[in-house]
């Protein structure tokens, strides 16, 4: 073609492509290659964590469903080993009782009026 001095190669030379399915092993006369970081990558990945972390803890602040003093305090009763639904049992049982004292007062300023009338 080209005028060149080595004669065409037999397509017999030509590497096979290994069989599908098989994974080519290494020479045993090779010598183990070491491997190097891409550092790019990983700063990438590394500000790609950080920018998450950022954008979502501004979600969070902006979407949050209560105040930061309330949201302090439910994180402070949460670290101390407190519930939530204790602190909803404690208010229901001081709220029942309220409406206790509250009946008990009505029914007597109704038995006053009563006795008031006859």
């Amino acid at each position: 073609m080209f005028n060149s001095p080595s004669p065409p190669r037999p397509a017999s030379s030509v590497p096979k492509a290994p069989l599908p399915g098989s994974v080519p092993q290494p020479r045993r006369d090779s010598i183990p290659h070491e491997t190097v970081p891409d550092w790019n990558n990983i700063g990438l990945f590394t500000a790609g964590i950080a920018f998450g972390a950022i954008l979502g803890a501004a979600a969070a602040l902006l979407w949050a469903p209560a105040s930061g003093s309330e949201t302090r305090h439910r994180i402070g009763q949460r670290v101390r080993g407190r519930r939530d639904h204790d602190d909803v049992w404690d208010e229901l049982a001081r709220e029942l009782e309220r409406a206790a004292t509250e009946s008990e007062a009505d029914e007597e300023e109704e038995e006053i009026l009563d006795a008031l009338k006859t």
